[in-house]
C-alpha cells in the first residue's frame, strides 16, 4: 500500500491547503515537460495519484483508515510562513519534533546491548580518576543481562584490549581484566577508538544496541581527522559514539564533532563522583528508546545555507552541517527536538513557492520492529509581497529562548578567540545577568569570572571556558533528560 502522504510530503494531519500546496509544488518540478530526471515521469504519476485520493474528503477518510498506524509522529514548525521578494537574504528558523505514538509506548524489553568503554589510561588519569572510572565500569557490569556484550579498551601512547567483548554472564571474567588497569603514558585517542570499533564489530549486530563511551581527561594530536573518519564508518553501521571529558584539559570541540558524527554527545565532568552518575545514566537511558540511528539525508534549495543545526532534547548537543544529519535518538518519554537556522538568499523573486530543503528522515524503530522507518523532509515557503505579520509558533519561540544563553556563550568564545575582548566582555557580562535572572547563580558568577580573566589576561581560562558551555548547554533541555 502506497504511502500518499509520504509521496507529498506532508504529515498525516495535513490540512486541505498544505496538500494542495505540496502537490502543486512537485507537480512544477516532476512535470515531463520541465523535468529531465529518469525518474520524473513515474514520481509524477505517483504524486498525482496521490492527490486525487487525499483531496477528496471521502476518499481520504477511506484511505486513512486502512493505513497502519504511525510509529512516530513528526511536526515541523517554522519561523516564518512566508518569504518576502525582496533582494536580501532572510532568516529561517526550524523547529522539527519527533514524538513516539500511542502504539510504539507499550511496554518493551530493550534490545541486547554491544558496548565498549574507551578508557584514557594516561599518567593524567592515575589515581582518584581512574579508580572512579574502574568502580563505575563494575557498577555497569553488575547490571548487565546474560545477552548483552561489554568490552573495555584502554589507551594511552597505544590501545590495549583489556577487556575483551564478553557475554553478560561472565560478570566475574569481566571483573577481574577491570581491576588491572593502571594508568602511564600520553594521550592518543584514535588507536582506542580503533581498537574499541573491532570489539563492538566482533558481535556487531543491527538488532543489538551497538554503543561506545569514550573517557578523556586530555586532549589527543595529530589523529583528529582518523577519528573523525573512523565516527563515519560507525555511523554507516548504526554505531553511537559518546564522550566524556573530565577536567579542564580535554578538547570539547573535537569531542563535540566526534560525537555529533555518530548522533551522540560529549558531556563534562568535574568531579570524580560524578562518573559513576553519568555511565549509570548512559545505561538506563538505553532502555528509555523507542527508535535510534535517526537521521536526516538532505539537500539545500538554490541559494539556501544551513547556518546553524542543534538538538535541544534529549541530551542538548551540536549537529553537522553537511549530510547526513544524525539526529540521535527518540525516546520513550519525552521528544527529540532539532532547532535549525537557515539563510535564504534570493533567486528566482517571480516564483510562486521557495524551497529551502528537501530529503529523507530515516529512523531504527526497536524492540522487535525490522522495517526501519522513513519519510520524506521537505522544507518550502511560498512568497509574498507584503509582510506575513503572524507571531512565529509558541513552540518554536519557547525553543530559542531555550537556546539563547547557549548560543551566547557560544559567540563570546568566538569573539575572545579573535582577539575582541571588548566585544566578549560586554557579551559575557550580559550572560551573567541573564544567568542571574534565570535562577543560576553559581553559573552567573563562574561566568564574572571569566570576565576578570578577559579585563586582565584577555583570554578565557580552560576550565571557564568549558564550566560556562556545559553549563549553559545544562539548561537547554530538562534536567530529567537522560545524562544531564
Amino acid at each position: 500500500m502506497r504511502d500518499y502522504y509520504q509521496i507529498l510530503g506532508v504529515p498525516r494531519d495535513a490540512t486541505a491547503e498544505q496538500i494542495k500546496k505540496a502537490y502543486l509544488a512537485l507537480v512544477r518540478r516532476y512535470h515531463p515537460d520541465v523535468a529531465s530526471e529518469p525518474e520524473a515521469h513515474e514520481i509524477f504519476l505517483q504524486v498525482q495519484e496521490a492527490y486525487e485520493v487525499l483531496s477528496d474528503s471521502l476518499k481520504r477518510a477511506e484511505y486513512d483508515a486502512a493505513l497502519p498506524p504511525e510509529p512516530l509522529l513528526l511536526r515541523v514548525s517554522t519561523s516564518r510562513a512566508s518569504l518576502l521578494r525582496v533582494n536580501e537574504p532572510q532568516l529561517v528558523y526550524v523547529l522539527a519534533t519527533l514524538r513516539p505514538a500511542a502504539e510504539a509506548l507499550q511496554p518493551k524489553e530493550r534490545p541486547p546491548l554491544n558496548m565498549c568503554l574507551v578508557l584514557d589510561r594516561s599518567t593524567s588519569m592515575s589515581g582518584a580518576r581512574l579508580a572512579a572510572v574502574k568502580r563505575a565500569a563494575g557498577l555497569l557490569i553488575d547490571e548487565l543481562r546474560p545477552d548483552d556484550i561489554f568490552s573495555v579498551v584502554t589507551f594511552n601512547d597505544r590501545a590495549e584490549v583489556a577487556v575483551p567483548a564478553t557475554r553478560g554472564q561472565h560478570k566475574d571474567f569481566l571483573r577481574k581484566h577491570i581491576a588491572g588497569i593502571e594508568a602511564f603514558g600520553g594521550t592518543e585517542i584514535f588507536h582506542g577508538l580503533q581498537a574499541a570499533y573491532r570489539q563492538v564489530g566482533r558481535f556487531y549486530s543491527p538488532d543489538y544496541l551497538n554503543d561506545i563511551v569514550l573517557i578523556t581527561d586530555g586532549h589527543t594530536y595529530g589523529d583528529e581527522e582518523k577519528c573523525y573518519r573512523l565516527a563515519r564508518q560507525a555511523q554507516q553501521r548504526g554505531i553511537v559514539i559518546s564522550g566524556l571529558g573530565l577536567g579542564s584539559k580535554w578538547n570539547d570541540a573535537f569531542l563535540d564533532k566526534l560525537a555529533a558524527l555518530t548522533g551522540g554527545s560529549a558531556h563534562l565532568v568535574t568531579s570524580t563522583r560524578d562518573i559513576e552518575a553519568f555511565l549509570e545514566a548512559h545505561f538506563h537511558g538505553m532502555s528509555d528508546r523507542v527508535a535510534e540511528q535517526v537521521r536526516l539525508d538532505f539537500r539545500l534549495g538554490a541559494g539556501v545555507e544551513l547556518q546553524y543545526a542543534f538538538r535541544l532534547a534529549p541530551q542538548a548537543a551540536p549537529l553537522t552541517l553537511t549530510p547526513p544529519m544524525v539526529w540521535g535518538y527518540v525516546p520513550r518519554e519525552g521528544r527529540l527536538d532539532v532547532l535549525l537556522e537557515l539563510l535564504v538568499w534570493p533567486q528566482d523573486l517571480k516564483a510562486e513557492m521557495s524551497e529551502l530543503l528537501f530529503g529523507r528522515l530515516h529512523a531504527r524503530l526497536l524492540a522487535g520492529r525490522t522495517a526501519p522507518w522513513e519519510r520524506p523532509f521537505r522544507l518550502a515557503l511560498p512568497l509574498r509581497d507584503e509582510a506575513d505579520l503572524a507571531s512565529p509558533p509558541a513552540e518554536l519561540v519557547e525553543a530559542m529562548g531555550r537556546l539563547t544563553l547557549y548560543r551566547m556563550q557560544e559567540k563570546a568564545r568566538a569573539e575572545a578567540k579573535k582577539g575582541q575582548v571588548v566585544q566578549a566582555t560586554r557579551r559575557l557580562e550580559q550572560l551573567s545577568h541573564r544567568l542571574l535572572m534565570a535562577g543560576q547563580p553559581r553559573l552567573a558568577r563562574t561566568v564574572q569570572k571569566e570576565v576578570d580573566s578577559l579585563r586582565t589576561a584577555h583570554a578565557l581560562s580552560e576550565s571557564g571556558e568549558k564550566a560556562i558551555k556545559f553549563g549553559t548547554r545544562a539548561l537547554i533541555a530538562p534536567q530529567r533528560e537522560e545524562g544531564l
